[in-house]
């Protein structure tokens, strides 16, 4: 099993534009930490290990709940400003959860979309699974279909048509949406050895500018997501066009500065 596609690719662009957009992704993800962080329901004291804890924003949350923290993830731009943030709290370990194993099992594994990653997904969650306490529980965030998550498809929507014709993709490869699937996710994690699984659907409003409007909302689209990749690979002048047509499909959605679209997230619980 390798996962090094998606470890090179956190380790480049993706990785250096999450850590530089850091605090609108906080913002933007708030609605999705509140409601996994709810599930989890953490207790102080208990060991938890945040998977794909990124820059931390989960790990420093549940370490302010009174957790001893092991954070993981394989991205090295966005675990160094994970550390930088936790000034010396916890444990922020650059390694990949389908292969880490701890000394000691974990009352709590939880992520917030850092599990849909995995080349193998039953034999990283096997692995997963090898770190839980008995009674241990596991919690965590995933993207439901793209179809239902506007503030993906609506960008993507508008620079479809300026842009070669793109081959299929498998809807199940490591990325964003591998699990919007829920039997198939049902079916992933049963065959690893969970049992209990549930998941939930939450409608989620996914916020792409705060105050800024929709130039900020077309900027951070064009960092951040299925668009951005696509406009790295394109000529000045069709970038252009790629940016004129963000901007005419996010101005509707421009509410006095505020630029949101709707999403929709799993809360997926097992032990």
């Amino acid at each position: 099993m390798s996962n090094e596609e998606q470890i090179e690719y956190w380790n480049d662009n993706a990785g250096v534009k999450w850590t530089e957009q850091q605090d609108v992704m906080d913002a933007l993800l708030a609605p999705v930490t509140s409601l996994l962080l709810e599930a989890a329901a953490i207790i102080p004291g208990e060991r938890v290990l945040d998977i794909g804890c990124g820059t931390g924003e989960t790990s420093l949350i549940a370490m302010d709940a009174g957790a001893d923290v092991t954070g993981v993830d394989v991205s090295k731009p966005m675990l160094e400003r994970a550390r930088s943030r936790a000034n010396g709290r916890g444990t922020l370990l650059l390694a990949d959860a389908a292969e880490y194993r701890a000394d000691e099992g974990f009352d709590l594994i939880m992520s917030r979309f850092g599990v849909m990653f995995f080349e193998d997904p039953v034999a990283a969650f096997t692995n997963i699974k090898a770190n839980l306490k008995p009674g241990g529980r596991m919690v965590f965030a995933c993207w439901q279909s793209p179809k239902v998550n506007l503030w993906v498809m609506v960008p993507m929507a508008a620079i479809k048509p300026l842009l070669p014709e793109a081959p299929e993709t498998d809807p199940h490869a490591p990325g964003p949406f591998a699990f919007a699937d829920g039997e198939r996710l049902q079916s992933i994690l049963t065959k690893a050895g969970f049992e209990d699984v549930t998941m939930t659907s939450h409608p989620v409003e996914i916020c792409l500018s705060q105050s800024g409007g929709v130039d900020d909302a077309v900027y951070f689209s064009s960092q951040i997501g299925p668009a951005s990749r696509a406009l790295r690979e394109v000529d000045d002048e069709l970038k252009s066009r790629l940016l004129l047509a963000l901007k005419e499909a996010l101005a509707p959605h421009d509410d006095g500065g505020r630029v949101a679209l709707p999403g929709g997230i799993w809360i997926v619980r097992a032990r």
